[in-house]
Parts: C-alpha cells; structure tokens; sequence
C-alpha cells in the first residue's frame, strides 16, 4: 500500500510537467492573487474602489504568455442597491504595462448610470405607456441605451462625473449618480422600443408605428424600433429611427432634422 502511495506521489509532479508543457497550467492561489491585484490596481487608478471576484482564470503560453480572466466588480450605490459589472475572459499578458489599463478596457463603468433606480422607473413608466397605444406593432419592451460613442459626448459624461466626485458622489467613480433629467437634457442616453421577435413586420410597419406613437409624455431625443427576425433562418434585424421633441415625432426624412443632428455630432 506505501508503495502505490509512493509511485502516485511520484506521478503527480510528473503530470504538472506534461500539463505546463502541453500549454496547460494548474492555476495556483498565487496566480489568483496575482491577476486580482492587478485588476484592483487598474480599478483604483480611475476611481473604482469596489469589489473584485475572480470567477474563472486560466493560462496560455502564446508568444506572449497570457491570462483569461472572468471576474465580477461590485458596488454598493446610494440608492441602496448592490450594482455588479461583468467582465469575461479578459486576456492580462504577464508582461503587461502597468499603464495598460487592460483589465477593465471593457469593464463598462461609464454606462452604469442606466442602473440607477430612478432610470429604472422611469424607462418602467414609459414602456406601460407604449405597450397601451395601439401602434399596429406588438412592443416587447423599451430601454434605455448610452449614448457617448462620440468624443463630445464623453466629454460631456467625463466632466458630469469629474463634478460629481468634488461633492462626494463617487459611486461608480462618479459615473452612477446622474439625474435622470441631466441624460436627457445632455442627450447621453436614447431609447430603443424593442418589438416581439415572433411577430412579422417591416421598416413601413415600424414607420406607420412611429406616425400613430402619441409622443406627448415621451422625452426629447433619439428613438429606434428595434426588431431581431427569430422566425428565419437569415435572423435578420431591421430599425426605424426617429426623434421626439418637445411631445412631437420627427422623422430624420427632415433635412433639416438631418442637418441639425450633423451639426449637433
């Protein structure tokens, strides 16, 4: 019996080796350890001061050998809720720059605005409204997207939360606690009316919904009907944008309306 135990004990280094050579590596606390210093480190330098909880790491000895890391960051918000980010299979290289940023390149903190309760609500509220008119179109649900791809924008989002931390908002580094009035006013934010996949319909139906939509509690700003055809085999996805101002629909067939969004981008 000491002897099996003996010849096991001898196979399990042996096994290591063939795994590391193989391009397998058993992950080790240590190696825990060490990608979630890095991933708090990155989350400190841009004010994220949450919790980090690795949920999956492992290895690969590319020509730069590489972590894929899954993690989740958590934050408890003024609102009394518990806000979490996921982050999946983001590649660390072990000889990462220190200024690399890259464990949370796509950790979308700026976005988290959209989980305030009171944005919740709201996008509630109107998502009721729309489901009662009676648009020829059956709506699935509505939401609330970001809207500061272009630079100006994120100037505008970066300056809100540069202001927010000066008088002690720092959920989220300062990205959290933004009045729901101040997305729209600022336009940071647009709304997608998402239509039943199983249903049939076309750009003229979404177009005809648009002209019937009674706009009048609606807040200014972008829209798009937004429908993902489940039923074909071709899955294809069509959208009809518009605007809303000031209680009225506005269809970009307006020149003039195109003009004025060029200029405003």
């Amino acid at each position: 019996m000491k002897k099996k135990n003996y010849r096991i004990l001898l196979f399990i280094p042996l096994l290591l080796s063939v795994l590391v050579l193989a391009g397998c590596k058993v992950m080790m606390p240590s190696d825990y350890k060490k990608i979630k210093r890095i991933i708090i480190e990155d989350c400190n330098k841009v004010g994220l001061h949450g919790k980090v909880t690795i949920t999956d790491l492992h290895w690969t000895p590319l020509e730069s050998p590489t972590y894929y890391v899954s993690y989740t960051y958590s934050e408890d918000t003024y609102d009394d809720q518990t806000i979490k980010l996921e982050e999946n299979n983001r590649a660390i290289h072990e000889d990462s720059s220190p200024d690399s940023y890259g464990s949370i390149k796509f950790l979308h903190y700026k976005e988290s605005f959209l989980e305030q309760k009171s944005v919740q609500k709201v996008e509630k509220k109107i998502e009721k409204q729309l489901k009662k008119q009676k648009l020829g179109i059956p709506i699935n649900f509505f939401s609330f997207l970001p809207n500061f791809s272009h630079d100006e924008k994120e100037k505008i989002l970066d300056t809100i939360a540069s202001e927010n931390l000066k008088e002690g908002k720092k959920d989220f580094a300062g990205y959290y606690q933004i009045p729901y009035q101040t997305l729209i006013d600022k336009e940071l934010v647009y709304m997608d009316i998402f239509i039943d996949d199983n249903a049939s319909v076309t750009s003229q139906d979404m177009k005809d919904a648009a002209k019937k939509l009674d706009a009048r509690d609606l807040p200014n700003g972008k829209y798009s009907f937004y429908y993902h055809n489940s039923k074909d085999r071709d899955h294809d996805s069509i959208s009809y944008s518009f605007k809303v101002k000031d209680g009225k629909v506005v269809f970009y067939e307006d020149e003039n309306l195109v003009l004025e969004d060029e200029d405003n981008n």
